[in-house]
Protein backbone atom coordinates (compact mmCIF):
# COMPACT_ATOMS: atom_id res chain seq x y z
CA UNK A 1 0.00 0.00 0.00
CA UNK A 2 1.30 3.03 -0.72
CA UNK A 3 1.12 5.69 2.47
CA UNK A 4 2.48 9.18 3.58
CA UNK A 5 3.02 10.41 7.39
CA UNK A 6 2.08 13.84 8.04
CA UNK A 7 3.01 15.05 11.54
CA UNK A 8 4.53 18.55 12.74
CA UNK A 9 6.69 17.19 14.90
CA UNK A 10 10.26 15.76 13.54
CA UNK A 11 11.08 13.04 15.73
CA UNK A 12 7.78 11.37 15.79
CA UNK A 13 7.49 11.53 12.05
CA UNK A 14 11.26 10.27 11.95
CA UNK A 15 9.77 7.11 14.26
CA UNK A 16 6.97 6.72 12.02
CA UNK A 17 9.02 6.63 8.54
CA UNK A 18 11.20 3.84 10.70
CA UNK A 19 8.65 2.25 11.30
CA UNK A 20 6.89 1.98 7.74
CA UNK A 21 10.39 1.41 5.92
CA UNK A 22 10.37 -1.39 8.41
CA UNK A 23 7.02 -3.12 6.77
CA UNK A 24 7.22 -4.60 3.76
CA UNK A 25 3.85 -4.16 2.47
CA UNK A 26 4.09 -1.01 3.02
CA UNK A 27 5.45 1.84 0.50
CA UNK A 28 6.03 5.07 1.86
CA UNK A 29 5.91 8.13 -0.51
CA UNK A 30 6.53 11.04 1.43
CA UNK A 31 6.83 12.60 4.49
CA UNK A 32 5.35 15.75 5.69
CA UNK A 33 5.08 18.81 8.48
CA UNK A 34 1.65 19.87 7.50
CA UNK A 35 -1.72 19.03 6.45
CA UNK A 36 -1.54 21.30 3.24
CA UNK A 37 1.58 20.34 1.35
CA UNK A 38 0.64 16.88 1.81
CA UNK A 39 -3.00 17.45 0.16
CA UNK A 40 -1.21 19.09 -2.75
CA UNK A 41 0.96 15.87 -3.11
CA UNK A 42 -2.05 13.90 -2.79
CA UNK A 43 -3.80 15.49 -5.74
CA UNK A 44 -1.20 14.05 -8.18
CA UNK A 45 0.21 10.73 -6.42
CA UNK A 46 -2.10 7.88 -5.77
CA UNK A 47 -2.41 7.38 -1.76
CA UNK A 48 -3.95 4.75 -0.02
CA UNK A 49 -3.34 5.03 3.40
CA UNK A 50 -2.20 8.20 5.72
CA UNK A 51 -0.54 8.21 9.05
CA UNK A 52 -1.78 11.51 10.35
CA UNK A 53 -1.13 13.32 13.36
CA UNK A 54 -4.34 14.75 15.29
CA UNK A 55 -2.68 18.38 16.60
CA UNK A 56 -0.56 20.41 14.27
CA UNK A 57 -0.38 23.73 14.07
CA UNK A 58 -2.69 25.79 11.38
CA UNK A 59 -4.75 22.55 10.96
CA UNK A 60 -6.97 19.55 12.85
CA UNK A 61 -5.82 16.24 11.53
CA UNK A 62 -9.91 15.46 12.35
CA UNK A 63 -10.58 18.04 9.93
CA UNK A 64 -8.10 17.14 6.99
CA UNK A 65 -9.76 13.93 7.67
CA UNK A 66 -13.06 14.63 6.71
CA UNK A 67 -11.54 15.95 3.28
CA UNK A 68 -9.82 12.94 2.20
CA UNK A 69 -11.42 10.67 -0.88
CA UNK A 70 -13.36 7.86 0.92
CA UNK A 71 -10.84 4.90 -0.53
CA UNK A 72 -7.94 6.67 1.11
CA UNK A 73 -7.80 4.77 4.76
CA UNK A 74 -6.45 7.00 7.81
CA UNK A 75 -4.66 5.57 11.20
CA UNK A 76 -4.14 8.76 13.57
CA UNK A 77 -1.37 9.23 15.83
CA UNK A 78 -1.36 11.30 18.72
CA UNK A 79 0.33 11.78 22.46
CA UNK A 80 -3.27 12.27 23.59
CA UNK A 81 -5.87 9.23 23.76
CA UNK A 82 -9.10 12.28 24.41
CA UNK A 83 -9.04 11.77 20.46
CA UNK A 84 -9.84 8.31 19.95
CA UNK A 85 -13.63 8.52 19.89
CA UNK A 86 -13.54 11.79 17.59
CA UNK A 87 -11.78 9.76 15.24
CA UNK A 88 -14.49 7.42 14.52
CA UNK A 89 -16.35 9.99 13.34
CA UNK A 90 -13.89 10.35 10.04
CA UNK A 91 -13.72 5.69 9.65
CA UNK A 92 -10.35 5.77 11.08
CA UNK A 93 -8.72 2.17 10.66
CA UNK A 94 -6.76 3.06 13.84
CA UNK A 95 -5.85 5.00 16.78
CA UNK A 96 -1.88 5.02 17.51
CA UNK A 97 -1.27 6.69 20.82
CA UNK A 98 2.50 7.88 21.09
CA UNK A 99 5.39 6.89 21.50
CA UNK A 100 4.48 4.36 18.69
CA UNK A 101 5.38 0.73 20.06
CA UNK A 102 6.36 -1.91 16.49
CA UNK A 103 3.71 -4.16 17.64
CA UNK A 104 0.61 -1.82 17.98
CA UNK A 105 1.98 -0.47 14.89
CA UNK A 106 1.70 -3.81 12.64
CA UNK A 107 -1.56 -4.20 14.03
CA UNK A 108 -2.92 -0.93 12.59
CA UNK A 109 -1.36 -1.89 9.15
CA UNK A 110 -3.21 -5.34 9.55
CA UNK A 111 -6.05 -3.82 9.72
CA UNK A 112 -5.48 -1.45 6.60
CA UNK A 113 -4.41 -4.38 5.17
CA UNK A 114 -7.59 -6.46 6.09
CA UNK A 115 -10.24 -3.49 5.28
CA UNK A 116 -8.23 -3.13 1.39
CA UNK A 117 -9.04 -6.77 1.34
CA UNK A 118 -12.66 -6.29 1.98
CA UNK A 119 -13.00 -3.68 0.01
CA UNK A 120 -11.73 -5.57 -3.40
CA UNK A 121 -13.71 -8.86 -2.32
CA UNK A 122 -16.95 -6.35 -2.62
CA UNK A 123 -15.52 -5.07 -5.63
CA UNK A 124 -15.15 -8.51 -7.28
CA UNK A 125 -19.14 -9.62 -6.03
CA UNK A 126 -20.15 -6.79 -7.68
CA UNK A 127 -18.60 -7.59 -10.67
CA UNK A 128 -20.41 -11.49 -10.39
CA UNK A 129 -23.61 -10.00 -9.52
CA UNK A 130 -23.26 -9.72 -13.48
CA UNK A 131 -23.70 -13.09 -16.22
CA UNK A 132 -22.47 -12.08 -18.93
CA UNK A 133 -24.80 -13.90 -22.05
CA UNK A 134 -24.49 -13.43 -26.14
CA UNK A 135 -26.83 -10.92 -26.12
CA UNK A 136 -28.25 -10.54 -22.57
CA UNK A 137 -27.00 -10.42 -19.35
CA UNK A 138 -28.45 -11.33 -16.15
CA UNK A 139 -28.67 -8.58 -13.90
CA UNK A 140 -29.29 -9.29 -9.36
CA UNK A 141 -31.63 -6.96 -8.09
CA UNK A 142 -34.51 -7.14 -5.55
CA UNK A 143 -32.74 -10.79 -4.40
CA UNK A 144 -33.95 -12.21 -8.08
CA UNK A 145 -31.83 -12.08 -11.50
CA UNK A 146 -33.15 -9.91 -13.77
CA UNK A 147 -32.61 -11.30 -17.88
CA UNK A 148 -32.01 -7.95 -19.78
CA UNK A 149 -31.76 -8.08 -23.64
CA UNK A 150 -28.87 -5.27 -24.80
CA UNK A 151 -30.89 -4.56 -27.55
CA UNK A 152 -34.48 -3.64 -25.06
CA UNK A 153 -31.89 -1.28 -22.63
CA UNK A 154 -32.36 2.53 -24.00
CA UNK A 155 -29.95 4.18 -21.59
CA UNK A 156 -28.45 4.11 -18.03
CA UNK A 157 -28.10 5.95 -15.16
CA UNK A 158 -25.56 6.02 -12.17
CA UNK A 159 -26.75 6.87 -9.28
CA UNK A 160 -24.19 6.66 -6.57
CA UNK A 161 -23.76 3.13 -5.81
CA UNK A 162 -26.64 1.74 -8.36
CA UNK A 163 -27.44 2.23 -12.04
CA UNK A 164 -30.97 3.06 -13.07
CA UNK A 165 -31.71 0.69 -16.14
CA UNK A 166 -34.11 2.47 -18.56
CA UNK A 167 -35.89 -0.38 -20.23
CA UNK A 168 -38.43 -1.01 -23.06
CA UNK A 169 -41.20 -0.93 -21.24
CA UNK A 170 -39.44 -1.30 -17.60
CA UNK A 171 -37.07 -0.14 -15.27
CA UNK A 172 -34.40 -1.84 -13.30
CA UNK A 173 -32.41 -0.61 -10.42
CA UNK A 174 -29.16 -2.73 -9.69
CA UNK A 175 -26.53 -2.69 -6.74
CA UNK A 176 -23.35 -1.51 -9.03
CA UNK A 177 -21.90 1.24 -9.96
CA UNK A 178 -21.97 3.01 -13.50
CA UNK A 179 -17.94 2.26 -14.41
CA UNK A 180 -18.32 -1.30 -13.10
CA UNK A 181 -21.57 -2.37 -15.02
CA UNK A 182 -20.23 -0.43 -18.08
CA UNK A 183 -17.21 -2.99 -18.13
CA UNK A 184 -19.50 -5.92 -17.92
CA UNK A 185 -21.25 -4.75 -21.68
CA UNK A 186 -20.22 -4.86 -25.15
CA UNK A 187 -18.08 -1.69 -26.06
CA UNK A 188 -19.44 -1.26 -29.25
CA UNK A 189 -22.87 -1.15 -28.05
CA UNK A 190 -23.17 0.93 -25.33
CA UNK A 191 -21.04 4.24 -24.60
CA UNK A 192 -20.87 6.93 -21.82
CA UNK A 193 -22.08 10.27 -22.40
CA UNK A 194 -21.31 11.72 -19.28
CA UNK A 195 -20.46 11.01 -15.40
CA UNK A 196 -23.36 9.59 -15.32
CA UNK A 197 -25.26 8.53 -18.45
CA UNK A 198 -24.82 5.75 -20.31
CA UNK A 199 -26.78 4.83 -23.84
CA UNK A 200 -27.30 2.23 -26.17
CA UNK A 201 -26.29 3.57 -29.18
CA UNK A 202 -28.83 1.53 -31.41
CA UNK A 203 -31.58 3.30 -29.49
CA UNK A 204 -30.13 7.30 -30.08
CA UNK A 205 -31.98 8.69 -32.89
CA UNK A 206 -30.18 12.07 -33.06
CA UNK A 207 -27.25 14.20 -31.37
CA UNK A 208 -25.87 17.43 -31.42
CA UNK A 209 -22.86 19.22 -29.44
CA UNK A 210 -25.12 19.49 -26.53
CA UNK A 211 -27.46 16.50 -25.91
CA UNK A 212 -28.32 13.08 -27.39
CA UNK A 213 -31.96 11.73 -27.61
CA UNK A 214 -33.55 8.61 -27.52
CA UNK A 215 -37.06 8.76 -28.24
CA UNK A 216 -38.61 11.71 -26.08
CA UNK A 217 -35.81 11.56 -23.91
CA UNK A 218 -32.91 14.86 -24.25
CA UNK A 219 -29.47 13.18 -22.33
CA UNK A 220 -27.19 15.85 -21.97
CA UNK A 221 -23.55 15.38 -23.19
CA UNK A 222 -20.41 16.11 -20.85
CA UNK A 223 -17.74 18.28 -21.93
CA UNK A 224 -15.17 15.48 -21.31
CA UNK A 225 -16.94 12.97 -22.61
CA UNK A 226 -17.63 14.85 -26.06
CA UNK A 227 -15.01 14.20 -28.39
CA UNK A 228 -15.08 10.72 -27.72
CA UNK A 229 -18.57 10.42 -28.27
CA UNK A 230 -18.31 11.64 -31.89
CA UNK A 231 -15.54 9.90 -32.69
CA UNK A 232 -17.45 6.55 -30.84
CA UNK A 233 -20.28 7.59 -33.84
CA UNK A 234 -18.77 7.97 -36.36
CA UNK A 235 -16.98 4.77 -36.15
CA UNK A 236 -20.13 3.07 -35.75
CA UNK A 237 -21.73 3.13 -39.42
CA UNK A 238 -22.35 7.20 -39.87
CA UNK A 239 -22.77 7.56 -43.01
CA UNK A 240 -22.56 11.38 -44.97
CA UNK A 241 -21.21 14.78 -43.75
Amino acid sequence: MNCIVIDDEPLAREKIRLLVEQDVSLQLLGCFSGAARAADFMELNPVDLVFLDVQMPGGCGLEFARQLNKETMVVFTSAYTEYALNSYDVNAIDYLVKPVHPNRFAQAVQKALDYADMKRYRKLQQQQAIATQQDHVFIRSDRRLHRVVFNECLYIEGVKDYCLLHMVGRKLMVGINLKALLEQLPQDLFVRISKSVVVNFRHVTSLNNQDVQIGEQELAIGNAYREYLFSFFVAHHVVGR
